[in-house]
């Protein structure tokens, strides 16, 4: 008989202060979610192209999320139960009361939100099977203009007099789909500088751009290209050498034409060696070497 009245007690106990400890539930919700928005604020201000969430601070906010929805369905449970069946769900209440808690203190983060993301901004270049000492110098060349923290600018090509139309914009587009700034299409030339400007300048720590095939001078400024002053390098390709001059390249140099067999070796490689069976090419071959 004791052991049922003892129960009952219990009962009632549960029943008075399931209200106390769901109001404390609920405040200390209140503290979890807060938290979780000054998270996602640093988020925002951590995150950048070069830089990706931690997984651990991903599934805390999953579990956030989660929790929500355990708590709200738990409070619809106990509205809809009966002055009998109320105190049942008290245990339940402690414990996700133990859970919110345990969470609050989870979520400090205190070493950071974010990692570096080795995941590439641009696309690999390709290189060539082409062998020869000329193109090895050259390739040489290049590579330790590269690393020398004094070359900023590099410009490489052949040297004719050419005139091509370039468009500003179409450049800045160009740019943007690299770099995952999204234009909404109303902005002007300045505004588009500005938005590629403050990409390039704060949120990566050091780059390597490739302007190919440049056919006229271009404003660095204009486009949204900073200065560098962090050791990264601007590499352009074109046939004009006024184009480097106006740029300010720090070293220029300057490809050679390719010797005959050379030349022969890159062509097959581009078009592939199945054109040798096309009837007549022996024919063109012979008649350009006269």
């Amino acid at each position: 008989m004791d052991y049922f009245l003892n129960k009952i007690d219990k009962h009632l106990d549960n029943h008075r202060s399931l209200d106390q400890n769901m109001n404390e539930l609920k405040r200390k919700l209140n503290d979890l979610n807060g938290l979780k928005e000054d998270i996602e604020s640093r988020v925002s201000s951590e995150l950048q192209p070069t830089k990706k969430l931690k997984k651990e601070v991903q599934i805390w906010l999953e579990n956030v999320e989660r929790i929500n929805g355990e708590i709200q369905s738990l409070d619809g449970r106990i509205g809809e139960s009966s002055a009998l069946t109320r105190g049942f769900h008290a245990e339940d209440v402690l414990m996700r009361m133990k859970e919110v808690e345990e969470h609050i203190q989870q979520g400090k983060f205190c070493e950071g939100l974010v990692v570096d993301n080795p995941r590439r901004i641009g696309q690999v270049l390709s290189t060539s099977t082409l062998s020869g000492e000329a193109l090895k110098l050259c390739m040489e060349e290049i590579w330790q203009c590269l690393m020398n923290d004094e070359v900023q600018k590099l410009e490489f090509g052949g040297w004719e007099d050419v005139s091509k139309e370039m468009s500003l914009a179409k450049l800045q587009k160009d740019l943007a789909s690299k770099l995952d700034v999204k234009f909404s299409g109303n902005e002007c030339e300045t505004t588009r500088a500005a938005m590629l400007f403050e990409t390039l300048s704060f949120k990566f720590s050091r780059f390597v751009m490739i302007l190919d095939d440049v056919w006229e001078k271009v404003s660095l400024e204009k486009v949204g290209i900073p200065e560098s002053s962090n050791r990264s390098k601007l590499v352009l390709t074109t046939q004009s050498l006024d184009v480097c001059r106006h740029v300010g390249c720090n070293r220029v140099i300057q490809i050679k034409p390719l010797a005959e067999e050379e030349a022969w070796n890159l062509f097959l490689e581009i078009v592939g060696g199945n054109i040798l069976n096309i009837p007549g090419l022996e024919l063109v071959a012979k008649c350009e070497k006269k």
